[in-house]
């Protein structure tokens, strides 16, 4: 029975075999077709079918007996890529340029594979064709290139059976010539009307971009010929190209042309503009500056000459914008009116529904202060300038009608994402916008199926998604805060359910959407709250993400992480990586472990092995900085590569505890003023450093390799370097308020200088454009431009002189020593992982948190001899919970080495508690390598309270047996 088992299953197996092996060459002639010239032909597979492929196959060989019993074959290799939509049907059914439209949101939607790939998928699983397309060679890259992006167009033509215009669609690739695409068009044509001598095509652009078909096709009969340019044929298809379903007229050539090019002149130009500028376009928005809804004539008084008059004098100055033209539009909002002119308020949600049918009237219906006489309302960058208690009473309708509040997003946006369109003006970027202000509506919006706002929110601009943040700065920090947790709960549940997914997270490509499109509205809120300051940046943080994974969960978003920089999009699907903001500290500092493991690993295979898997140095305690500096310079491999300490003439194995002594004892020498490279500020909490300094630049560099190898060799250093330092680590912007930490007295100098409203006061104050310093009571001068100290500081150059003076102390005034540091830096430090933190982040990775609570150590301790909830441990806790701060810090360093706080605090640390003798008098000690305290069982509290003090009053060095 077990050999017919077998027999069963071999066949299957050897199947997969064959699959793989044809997948994984397929990929490697794949990507060298991609460095070469030749027209190979590639096949868009769905990413989803490829990962149920993997699974199916137990392509990483990690599946269990168990699971291989469970899986199910794959689906359809592209069936969530296709959209269904007729267009120029005649194009040949294998042309490059095929007959059906597929939208693909986003380029790592699918994966190309060669013909041998797609042919062993075809065989083997149920198919559907899949979309072919053709790599063009760029000479200047000197590589193929693959455009999956395509350009549509409403192509406008004659039949030259009946003379009628006509309309259709079509589609063609955005990088591709203009004289290939009318290659094409002619033998479509061709195709279409046999029976007429086609011999050409050409394009035609109308010169009013804005005009649809029927009105393009209207002026054409009107004015008998084409108000436009034909195109040239050497242009590329994205020059031509500035929004979607452009109208261009086709024109072909039997004996002759169809089309003539419109000859205009002054006199038509100026009636056509005096007609938009007279009675306008009927339009609820307009971008023509022209149109009467824009310019304002009527309001001044304007005779209809005076308007004709302006007119000409425009467009003799060629100041018209001829592609913006608006076009007459009749009842296009049925003499509806802005919804704060409703009459009944009995026909809310009846009267939402009707002008959620047009996007700019919804925008405009919650705005402040609203007069309908006006026309249209400009909108202010800077503020929505939104009703919020209108907003609020009539989301108060929607409470027990939710269904009817869907209604109203589909009728706002329903037809912008079938269409595939984007919001195109900031009128439609309101009604967005006040979208989110339904908080109460809100969590259904974004749990409806077929994700509309989120789907929207995909697609914003990044000029879009900026403008968006800005305007959420005007909300209150209870409203803020309100629709903040309304998307992290909905980021979390999402986690939660791509957690317990059947098969694995991520498998859905609709899942991939929804989450980038939650985290995309995130991010606004998060750099709306940058902006104006209502929310800790902590509050932000989803703790959940580290639990993501099932197993290795790191190393998985890792490898995510790395495909999404080098922009492999194979096996990509998301990572939170984009959102380092949300993600913990201890996770990111996990992603930056494996970095570093990774390159490790890479290095000694590279070198087969031959390097070292550590770096050993053996220092002098009485020229410790030398010997650091001679050895550090002569190693070969790379500094990421884990340290190992040895003191010359002394004995002891570094497990750990050298290590710490070493960084300790180096870095306090370093920052000594002795060596004169740092200076105390802000009475002696900080150090920064010496902008007089004459010490040699190795030294610097030395202390930035130090920070580095503290990093990852997971050593917390105790120097008070301020935060400002490591946010220029990380390339940040520093400002005024980074001044608190290392001279208060200039920065509370700033604010009064800033807070004055009498010009005489700050005259009184005669400050110049010059800045001064001291060093060891020597005073030093420099200008902040040139001749400062001749210019005086007034009340209307005040904020340059703050800004000047904040870069020329954090920044030029110490630009050599920083940069020096910085090197050395970065000559330990690189690769994506360090990218995930800030500033302070860093600083807390690599010299600790700044506070901690002992609770959280007596929570996370673990005992040997010792039961945890006994009487004489409680005592122990007593006593260690009853010290003052300092004496914490004594006990922490006397028993690992450090008083330094790691990142996740205490509760982090592996930290034992091991008994030692019982009634004895020896005094507590401890393997600081390992965090294991060696603590005897004494008679009583006060012996055991004497014989710590005694222990931590006097420990030194490593408190070893």
């Amino acid at each position: 029975m077990i050999q017919s088992l077998v027999q069963m299953i071999q066949p299957k197996e050897n199947q997969f075999r064959q699959e793989k092996i044809i997948y994984d060459n397929g990929k490697r002639m794949l990507e060298k077709s991609l460095s070469e010239k030749g027209g190979m032909e590639y096949y868009l597979i769905s990413k989803k079918f490829i990962k149920e492929w993997k699974y199916y196959v137990d392509y990483d060989n990690e599946m269990e007996e168990i699971q291989k019993k469970n899986r199910q074959q794959p689906n359809t290799m592209n069936s969530d890529l296709i959209k269904e939509e007729k267009i120029i049907k005649y194009i040949p059914e294998y042309h490059n340029y095929n007959s059906s439209i597929r939208y693909l949101e986003n380029e790592w939607d699918y994966e190309y594979v060669i013909r041998e790939v797609y042919e062993i998928f075809l065989k083997n699983y149920q198919s559907i064709e899949p979309q072919i397309r053709v790599g063009f060679y760029n000479d200047n890259l000197k590589k193929k290139q693959i455009f999956p992006n395509l350009a549509r167009f409403t192509l406008i033509y004659m039949s030259p059976i009946n003379q009628e215009l006509n309309k259709i669609k079509a589609q063609v690739d955005n990088n591709s010539e203009i004289k290939a695409w009318t290659n094409l068009l002619r033998d479509t044509f061709k195709e279409m009307f046999k029976q007429k001598q086609i011999n050409n095509v050409r394009i035609w652009s109308p010169r009013h971009k804005t005009f649809k078909a029927d009105q393009l096709i209207q002026e054409k009969k009107k004015i008998k010929g084409i108000d436009g340019e034909i195109i040239n044929d050497n242009m590329m298809v994205f020059e031509m190209y500035s929004q979607r379903d452009q109208c261009i007229f086709v024109d072909l050539e039997l004996n002759e042309w169809q089309f003539k090019k419109f000859e205009k002149g002054l006199q038509y130009d100026c009636q056509l503009l005096f007609e938009k500028a007279l009675y306008g376009c009927g339009q609820i928005f307009c971008e023509f500056p022209q149109c009467r809804l824009n310019n304002g004539y009527l309001d001044l008084g304007l005779g209809q000459e005076d308007i004709r008059g302006i007119c000409q004098v425009l467009i003799e100055n060629e100041e018209v914008k001829w592609e913006l033209m608006c076009s007459k539009q009749i009842n296009i909002t049925e003499n509806l009116q802005p919804y704060q002119q409703r009459i009944r308020k009995n026909e809310i949600v009846q009267y939402l529904l009707k002008i959620s049918n047009f996007i700019e009237l919804f925008g405009m219906s919650f705005i402040e202060n609203y007069n309908k006489n006006q026309g249209i309302q400009k909108i202010d960058p800077e503020n929505p300038e939104v009703n919020s208690k209108l907003v609020y009473e009539t989301a108060i309708q929607f409470d027990q009608q939710k269904e009817y509040f869907i209604q109203v997003i589909k009728n706002l946006f329903q037809k912008k994402v079938e269409e595939i369109e984007q919001l195109k003006n900031l009128y439609e970027l309101r009604a967005l916008y006040l979208i989110l202000q339904f908080k109460n509506c809100l969590n259904v919006i974004l749990e409806e199926k077929t994700q509309i706002v989120l789907t929207i929110v995909r697609r914003l601009s990044q000029q879009q998604l900026t403008q968006l943040s800005k305007w959420l700065r005007k909300l209150d920090k209870f409203e803020i805060k309100q629709l903040q947790l309304i998307i992290k709960n909905q980021i979390e549940k999402q986690i939660k359910i791509q957690t317990n997914a059947p098969i694995r997270p991520f498998l859905e490509i609709e899942d991939i959407e929804k989450m980038k499109g939650l985290f995309e509205l995130y991010s606004v809120i998060y750099k709306s709250n940058i902006g104006n300051h209502r929310i800790q940046s902590s509050d932000f943080i989803i703790n959940s993400i580290q639990f993501f994974y099932k197993q290795d969960g790191d190393r998985e978003e890792f490898s995510q992480f790395q495909m999404f920089n080098q922009k492999i999009w194979r096996n990509y699907s998301f990572t939170f990586c984009q959102y380092p903001w949300a993600m913990p500290i201890q996770f990111k500092n996990k992603l930056l472990y494996i970095e570093c493991k990774i390159k490790q690993y890479d290095q000694r295979r590279r070198t087969l092995g031959i390097l070292p898997q550590y770096i050993s140095l053996t220092i002098e305690r009485d020229n410790i900085i030398e010997s650091a500096i001679n050895q550090l310079q002569q190693i070969q491999v790379s500094l990421k590569t884990p340290l190992k300490v040895q003191f010359v003439n002394e004995q002891g194995v570094d497990e750990g505890g050298l290590k710490r002594e070493f960084f300790r004892l180096i870095m306090e020498k370093l920052v000594t003023p002795d060596y004169g490279m740092f200076i105390s500020k802000n009475n002696d909490t900080v150090f920064w450093f010496n902008p007089q300094s004459f010490e040699i630049p190795i030294y610097y560099q030395l202390i930035g390799k130090l920070l580095g190898l503290s990093l990852y060799n997971s050593v917390l250093l105790d120097v008070r370097f301020p935060t400002v330092l490591f946010k220029k680590l990380r390339g940040e912007q520093v400002n005024e308020d980074d001044m608190k930490e290392l001279d208060m007295e200039t920065y509370t100098g700033f604010q009064f200088l800033r807070e004055q409203t009498d010009p005489k006061v700050i005259e009184s104050l005669s400050l110049t454009f010059n800045a001064t310093y001291k060093v060891w009571g020597q005073s030093y001068y420099e200008d902040l431009k040139p001749n400062g100290n001749q210019l005086g500081v007034t009340i209307e150059n005040r904020e340059e002189y703050i800004h000047l003076y904040t870069d020329w102390y954090l920044n030029k005034l110490v630009q050599k020593q920083f940069e020096l540091l910085r090197d050395g830096f970065k000559s330990v430090v690189d690769g994506d992982g360090i990218k995930l933190f800030s500033g302070e982040e860093l600083q807390s990775l690599i010299i600790g948190l700044p506070t901690f609570d002992m609770k959280d150590l007596e929570s996370s301790t673990k005992y040997n001899g010792y039961e945890n909830n006994s009487e004489y441990i409680k005592l122990f806790w007593d006593i260690i919970l009853s010290l003052n701060i300092e004496m914490q810090k004594k006990f922490l360093f006397f028993c690992t080495g450090s008083d330094r706080i790691p990142v996740g605090g205490l509760k982090s640390m592996k930290f034992v508690i091991q008994k030692h003798g019982q009634y004895t008098e020896q005094l507590p000690s401890a393997h600081t390598c390992f965090n294991i305290l060696l603590l005897p069982q004494y008679k009583n509290k006060e012996i055991l309270k004497e014989k710590l003090k005694i222990s931590l009053d006097n420990a030194e060095g490593f408190g070893l047996i």
